[in-house]
């Protein structure tokens, strides 16, 4: 047994023990037993276990745990990193194990043989989830591998990727960072008897009489690459200035400066006088360079600290030198949701071509009343389906137990390498998707559930619009006037619109629990700006052009299908109640023709004229279907026919000039754009086009999106 706090005689109490800042690894039995071994023997209560590691105990596999509890009570099990070996158990306590406190511990089952990790109270729980849900207990620990250094030699240090580092909570121990870390030792590897001397020899005390003016408990967080603009505006460090003499100083200035990673010393947020013994407080801002996204491993820099300052007319100049420390540059944490959007780098070349040359294929077709960002999104996520992007759970960093511990540090992935990669978590998808549709200029979002994470994007109308449009208004999210579709986009290989349904069902759960966070993109970036990812792009291919279109254009039915049935339907019952009025079939042919079924939509105009053919509407019609295929010849034909019984009809006067424009017959334009405007104003302005020439009018029904529009008569 490693070590073990016990009270075995009748009636004794065993108390105020801590055990803290111990390796107990490969012992036979327990690494940690507290309590007395019957009932109405001894108890151990108000104790305290921290910062220690229990490392693949109970080699003899007796049923007990790597720390084992019986009647014992309030006891603190904190800051601990517990691994259990073949035997699997972690904790286990059979009986009395009353009112003890369980949180900020890291556990990992290396090996798992034994089916319930964790007992209490001889109560088994087969998962970490269940066993947290069930006892109250580790709301804030981690499980997951705590990274040691070489635990192959028994170094139980912590790498500099661990999950541990500054996961912990204050135990009243001094230690470095922005929180304790978890285990034995400090991520510096420094021992905490080292450490607390060399503070001592390096800080001075509080009660200790400086002299001057100085700066004392200067504290540097740990700083996240991918937020080095962030720093700028909002500090990471602050300090406390002292001015012990018995005459006020003035013109005080305080700068930071990290060598490697600034061009130029940034100036603090100071007071530029201080009085007689008085205090006060400054903040540390910095400008790092984008030299800092060229970390990819964590490291430390000396962080120059320079004050400056008058005193009775002469100039004082002191500069305190700290270790500041730097995460990686995928690093980042869940403290808040919208740090995320800083790896949303829609400008990364690699991220533009993919965006570009996917939308630009499926531009070529035509999607008459479906949503335009709507059509994009479908591409985009068909493209990525094409080009075997998998949902896979980071093992080390997965996102359902990091999101949970707000100081958890994260690895996220930059859209470019989850492209490369070819492989992401729920974030590392999101952000993915986010990036590329706002490469091509739709609004994006990110959504947070407990423990999960997925996105949403614009379809760039109004709710009252989008009611209208779309078939269900529960499948959208509506918020601050704006409509968005939620998209779970781990679920590549079921389709767009199963991904669409899983997205918005979450949304749905999570608002009814009132556990949902909705984060803009663009609002997010007012704060944590995105950054370009730096080094060379990996081979990254487009996928085949006509497996794309094919693939997004059974979508796209699938889509129309569901969307136009019900209407379908309907209309059809008109026509058989009618008799075969043309005016329904034409509007059955109106239907199919703004859904891009255009075949469809032709067979119906027909079938009305076989009814009436002089029926003007349809003769419109089928104008516009030859319009959209570029036959304007037959076009025209269509719309002079129709003009014969409804001349002074605005749709039919427009259509023909747009015919004649289209055909380069500028005299008959003119006429009939003079009538539509005598006729329509409204209508003549959308297609002011119609008053200019060649490529300047082609130019002008681009930016006015009316080129591929044709005007439908139902």
């Amino acid at each position: 047994m490693g070590i073990e706090i016990g009270a075995w005689k009748r009636g004794v109490v065993t108390s105020g023990i801590t055990v803290r800042r111990n390796v107990i690894y490969e012992n036979s039995k327990e690494g940690i037993y507290a309590g007395g071994y019957a009932k109405r023997r001894g108890t151990v209560q108000n104790s305290k276990f921290y910062n220690n590691v229990l490392y693949k105990n109970q080699l003899a596999q007796e049923g007990d745990g790597e720390i084992s509890i019986q009647f014992a009570s309030s006891i603190h099990i904190k800051n601990n990193i517990i691994v259990a070996g073949e035997q699997g158990i972690l904790y286990s306590s059979w009986n009395g194990d009353k009112n003890n406190s369980l949180d900020f511990n890291c556990y990992y089952v290396a090996e798992r043989a034994e089916k319930y990790p964790f007992y209490v109270n001889s109560e088994g729980y087969d998962s970490f989830k269940k066993y947290q849900n069930s006892t109250s207990r580790d709301k804030n620990s981690l499980f997951i591998n705590p990274r040691f250094s070489d635990e192959s030699r028994l170094d139980f240090s912590l790498s500099n990727d661990s999950p541990c580092i500054d996961a912990g909570t204050d135990m009243g121990v001094a230690f470095s960072g922005s929180s304790p870390d978890i285990g034995a030792v400090e991520y510096t590897g420094e021992l905490e008897v080292a450490k607390e001397l060399k503070q001592e020899l390096e800080t001075p005390k509080e009660g200790i009489k400086g002299e001057g003016l100085e700066l004392r408990e200067i504290s540097l967080e740990p700083l996240f690459p991918v937020l080095f603009k962030y720093y700028d505006d909002y500090p990471f460090g602050k300090a406390v200035l002292h001015n012990w003499e018995d005459k006020a100083i003035q013109s005080i200035a305080i700068s930071l400066f990290v060598k490697q990673y600034m061009d130029t010393p940034k100036l603090a947020t100071a007071p530029s006088t201080l009085k007689a013994g008085e205090k006060g407080s400054v903040e540390l801002t910095a400008l790092f360079t984008e030299r800092v996204l060229e970390i990819t491993e964590g490291t430390k820099a000396s962080a120059e600290i320079t004050l400056e300052y008058t005193l009775e007319g002469k100039r004082h100049r002191d500069v305190y030198r700290e270790t500041l420390r730097l995460y990686d540059r995928n690093a980042s944490t869940w403290d808040d949701d919208r740090k995320a959007a800083a790896f949303v780098t829609a400008r990364d070349p690699a991220i533009l071509k993919f965006a570009k040359n996917v939308v630009g294929t499926i531009g070529v077709q035509k999607g008459g009343a479906l949503n335009k960002n709507l059509l994009q999104a479908i591409a985009l996520f068909e493209a990525l389906t094409l080009y075997k992007m998998s949902y896979v759970i980071d093992p080390t960093t997965p996102y359902i137990e990091f999101s949970k511990n707000k100081q958890a540090v994260d690895f996220l992935q930059f859209p470019r390498q989850t492209l490369e990669y070819r492989a992401g978590d729920c974030d590392d998808l999101s952000i993915l998707y986010s990036a590329l549709l706002e490469a091509v200029g739709i609004e994006t979002a990110f959504i947070t559930i407990p423990g999960h994470m997925f996105m949403a994007f614009s379809a760039n109308m109004r709710p009252e619009e989008a009611r209208n449009v779309f078939l269900r208004a529960d499948e959208l999210i509506f918020r601050d006037e704006k409509t968005w579709i939620p998209v779970e986009v781990t679920a590549l290989k079921s389709g767009f619109l199963r991904a669409w349904q899983i997205g918005a069902q979450e949304w749905r759960d999570g608002l009814s629990k009132k556990n949902e966070g909705f984060f803009p993109t663009h609002d997010s970036w007012k704060v944590f700006e995105p950054v370009g990812l730096p080094g060379a792009t990996g081979t990254i291919e487009i996928p085949e052009r006509d497996q794309l279109i094919r693939r997004y254009a059974e979508e796209v039915q699938k889509y129309i299908e569901r969307t136009i049935s019900p209407e379908t339907a309907r209309i059809q019952a008109e026509i058989k109640n009618s008799g075969g009025d043309p005016l329904y079939i034409n509007k059955l042919g109106v239907l199919y023709a703004r859904y891009g079924l255009l075949d469809d939509a032709e067979s119906e105009f027909k079938r009305a004229l076989s009814k009436n053919k002089g029926y003007a509407a349809s003769l419109i019609n089928l104008g516009n279907i030859h319009f959209l295929k570029r036959d304007m010849e037959t076009a025209l034909h269509y719309y002079e026919q129709a003009s014969e019984s409804q001349p002074e009809n605005p749709k039919v006067v427009l259509s023909i000039a747009r015919a004649h424009h289209a055909l380069e017959n500028y005299g008959m334009v003119r006429r009939s754009y003079e009538r539509l405007m005598a006729l329509d104003p409204v209508l003549a302005k959308q297609f002011s086009y119609l008053g200019l020439k060649g490529e300047e009018a082609i130019r002008a029904a681009e930016i006015a999106e009316v080129r591929e529009i044709v005007v439908w008569e139902e």
